[in-house]
């Protein structure tokens, strides 16, 4: 028996058929978005597992911080003086001068600044750049007893002895209590062969405390009095 269909039969059966492949494209797309977002998801966890878990706040600064380092914000100059200061204290000779170096760079007319740098200098032996410092701190405030003493002290380490007593002499001018200044001096008298000038010296700067002052002092008198 033939089996008759007409054209309306298989109109329909071609809508039915186009209709089912739709649905089946439709389920298609959707299981591919449930994929996609399931992906993302797991991303998304195993990112802060291993952040947050696995490696810990602390290694999150050391992978994230050299990215974030050009970013941070700019120090003003008394900040950045501050921050020398710190490294000073902390031994860090090299990381205290650039720190100086900025700040002076943002305020090139503050002698205290100089001086601190020249100090750093002076520790590091570079006592060419602490002169050309402590004279531009002296320039910027003649009166900078401090920088003064600090001069002295470098020629003094350069061997300068009549610059060294030249500087103290001013200080002392300036300031006649400054323990450091007749300490530093005494030893520029003692490089000069002046014994006397430099005992007397190293008893003045002992009478205002100055524990250096002291031990100089007292080994005068130990060698004078034959060792007892």
């Amino acid at each position: 028996m033939k089996d008759y269909k007409d054209k309306k039969t298989y109109t329909r059966l071609g809508l039915k058929k186009g209709k089912a492949a739709i649905r089946t494209g439709n389920s298609s797309n959707v299981k591919k978005k449930i994929l996609t977002w399931f992906g993302l998801f797991l991303l998304v966890f195993i990112i802060n597992y291993l952040f947050f878990i696995r490696f810990g706040p602390a290694n999150i600064k050391g992978i994230i911080g050299p990215a974030l380092k050009n970013h941070e914000k700019s120090h003003t100059s008394t900040e950045w003086f501050h921050e020398g200061c710190k490294m000073y204290r902390e031994g860090n000779l090299a990381g205290a001068s650039k720190a100086y170096t900025k700040a002076i760079a943002l305020k090139p007319k503050n002698p205290k600044i100089y001086l601190s740098r020249g100090i750093v200098y002076i520790k590091m032996e570079n006592y060419e750049k602490a002169i050309n410092d402590l004279n531009r701190a002296i320039l910027l405030n003649p009166g900078y007893s401090e920088a003064f003493i600090k001069r002295g002290l470098t020629n003094l380490k350069k061997r300068n002895f009549t610059y060294a007593i030249n500087d103290c002499n001013y200080a002392l001018s300036l300031d006649p209590n400054m323990a450091e200044a007749y300490y530093t001096r005494g030893m520029a008298f003692r490089g000069e062969g002046l014994s006397e000038k430099a005992k007397n010296d190293f008893k003045k700067s002992c009478e205002l405390g100055n524990d250096s002052g002291c031990q100089e002092y007292e080994k005068i008198l130990y060698i004078k009095n034959g060792g007892t």
